[in-house]
């Protein structure tokens, strides 16, 4: 098996855990590195939809207190607007957390096919 498939598989078993963790986390609010994961999970799987309204539902405190949170976002925020050259831009600018690292990497990977596609 390809290892791009293997990763594939491994990032939906992390997804669907988070997905777990959060509804099964205390008083509906889940750890800040669940949301993060999660997020950029959603964004990696183009699962947009998902991602906004996790960003939705995220404490206002919680976004407040994690700037890798919002750099996910801003990430998320250049994929729906399609500015996929602002996507690897805002990938390279910030020092990612080795949990969301590789998922940041596959994303940047990703998006350089995206990116060609539309030339």
């Amino acid at each position: 098996m390809p290892a791009a498939v293997i990763m594939e598989e491994n990032y939906d078993k992390v997804l669907e855990q988070c997905e777990a963790q959060e509804l099964e986390a205390p008083g509906g609010i889940a750890t800040p590195q669940v949301y993060a994961q999660l997020l950029s999970l959603y964004l990696l799987h183009n699962d947009m939809n998902n991602g906004r309204y996790l960003w939705k539902r995220i404490p206002q405190a919680i976004k407040l207190a994690n700037p890798e949170l919002t750099s996910i976002w801003a990430v998320g925020q250049r994929i729906w607007q399609r500015d996929f050259p602002g996507v690897y831009t805002t990938i390279a600018a910030f020092q990612w957390t080795e949990n969301i690292l590789p998922v940041m990497e596959a994303l940047r990977g990703k998006n350089k096919v995206f990116s060609e596609d539309s030339l």
